[in-house]
């Protein structure tokens, strides 16, 4: 899902998951299409999608930690500017523009199938599930011993 190097090891592992799944999900929808690439297309411009959304979600986040870091580093009764406040809500809102927009150009100009697409969005999720038996499977039962 990213060029950047995840602290969280379980985190690193779901984006190399997605990127497998990604590649051969797309290899999948190109030969069940007979070398057709609207499949394709939709797998890969969906997982897009939900990558890109991962990093602006993860960003803002962060940015809102920080923020909420320094505020309580204010002075007390301090208070957001209205510009910082439109600025966020403004960057919050324009993201999801921005993926919206991206999905009509997947859709539409590129002309890619929507299974495809709904395949590509799906496989973040399919990744998480997987991490999440992995780290059931790790976690040691308490009270290891017998039932009575």
């Amino acid at each position: 899902m990213g060029a950047s190097r995840e602290a969280d090891p379980a985190l690193r592992r779901v984006q190399r998951d997605c990127a497998i799944m990604t590649a051969v999900a797309a290899a999948f929808a190109l030969a069940i299409q007979r070398g057709r690439l609207q499949g394709a297309l939709g797998v890969l411009g969906g997982a897009g999608l939900m990558a890109f959304s991962y990093f602006a979600i993860k960003g803002g986040v962060s940015a809102l930690l920080e923020r909420a870091g320094a505020s309580g580093r204010a002075e007390p009764g301090g208070r957001a500017s209205r510009g910082r406040v439109a600025w966020t809500l403004a960057t919050f809102i324009g993201r999801y523009l921005v993926v919206g927009i991206a999905a009509w150009a997947v859709l539409v100009p590129l002309r890619a199938h929507p299974l495809g697409l709904f395949a590509g969005v799906t496989i973040p999720v399919l990744a998480i599930g997987i991490e999440a038996v992995r780290l059931a499977r790790r976690t040691p039962r308490r009270g290891g011993g017998a039932r009575p």
